[in-house]
């Protein structure tokens, strides 16, 4: 039973943020709700104090039945191969969740390394049948286990019908995101459409450049620059929103569109990596091609002249969504836990 076990959450860890961080919170609100011992252990710290964080982990845990390991590549598999050798030198189970989208390229260059710590796993979770392909490539067992969306506020609502229409962005702003594609597309749309909105939430490196951007060409009162919102407000965003715009080069199960096709707005993103594991292109939303701000412009303004149709591809998605539920994933959980739930 779930309240007779101990399990350690073990990742670079943030809180109040989204991406791995935001799936821990998820797994640890759940697990705790079910009556397990649970603790998050984070590996985010400066080079000097990464080895002390070794040690302490070393020492914390011997007290854990269950160490859930999540990382991804390059820098993010540093809470595998520190959790891992924890549990081997204390014989716990070791389960690893396998992030983000990279991971063909970084598994391309780093297989040896990258299967060492892997296959001494007695697990290894991923998040979608894109992620699969991948491990099944270099003959890494894994079982899909999806992100969990939380399910705390469902909105059946509406298109605006006539302009303007509000668009949104949840992502970082670092190139990978790709943030400038969204700003060249706005502006197109913006031309024939002047009261359309954008509002832009996260922070990052390009923040400076992309302000400038929007002031060269005239469109500060439309764009906004919201900044690092915690993750339990962005569906406060999301709800005052028609529209989300994802343009990232490269993704794997972007909880952000997950959440965006839950609250009851439209997602257009562009056809990378995992995404399309997740939308069905026309049934419940629209993609373009990477870095394609000519097509991300007939896409936005396709949806602003078609409200009927955007509706259905919004009542399809929120039917779609449910499968990422707890309770659709809470057995798939502890199968992998080893823990037979009555």
């Amino acid at each position: 039973m779930a309240d007779r076990i101990k399990i350690l959450l073990i990742s670079n860890y943030q809180s109040g943020v989204g991406g791995i961080s935001g799936q821990v919170t998820e797994l640890y609100n759940h697990l705790t709700e079910d009556g397990a011992s649970v603790c998050v252990f984070t590996t985010k710290a400066s080079m000097l104090m990464r080895l002390c964080l070794f040690f302490r982990l070393l020492l914390v845990s011997h007290q854990y039945d269950i160490l859930h390991i999540h990382g991804c590549s390059y820098r993010g598999m540093l809470p595998i191969v520190y959790g891992v050798i924890c549990g081997k030198c204390w014989r716990k189970r070791i389960i690893i969740t396998y992030h983000g989208g990279e991971a063909a390229e970084y598994f391309a260059k780093h297989i040896h390394f990258v299967r060492k710590w892997l296959m001494k796993a007695d697990e290894r979770i991923v998040l979608s049948d894109f992620l699969k392909n991948i491990f099944d490539r270099y003959q890494i067992p894994c079982v899909v286990i999806p992100n969990i969306v939380s399910f705390a506020s469902l909105n059946a609502k509406r298109m605006v019908v006539n302009p303007p229409i509000r668009f949104i962005s949840v992502r970082h702003l670092r190139d990978l995101y790709n943030i400038p594609c969204i700003l060249c597309a706005f502006e197109k749309v913006h031309r024939s459409v002047p009261n359309s909105t954008l509002q832009i939430l996260g922070q990052g490196p390009l923040r400076s450049s992309l302000e400038q951007w929007v002031r060269k060409h005239g469109l500060t009162q439309n764009v906004v620059f919201v900044g690092q919102v915690p993750n339990t407000e962005i569906s406060h965003y999301l709800s005052q929103s028609d529209v989300m715009l994802s343009a990232p080069h490269i993704d794997n199960m972007p909880v952000s569109v997950l959440e965006a096709m839950n609250a009851g707005v439209l997602v257009i993103s562009s056809r990378v990596g995992g995404v399309p594991y997740i939308i069905d292109e026309n049934r419940t939303g629209l993609f373009f091609a990477d870095d394609n701000s000519d097509e991300l412009a007939e896409k936005m303004i396709w949806a602003i002249e078609h409200s009927n149709d955007v509706q259905q591809l919004i009542d399809a998605a929120q039917i779609e969504v449910q499968k990422y539920k707890w309770d659709n994933i809470r057995e798939k959980i502890y199968n992998v836990y080893g823990i037979c739930l009555q």
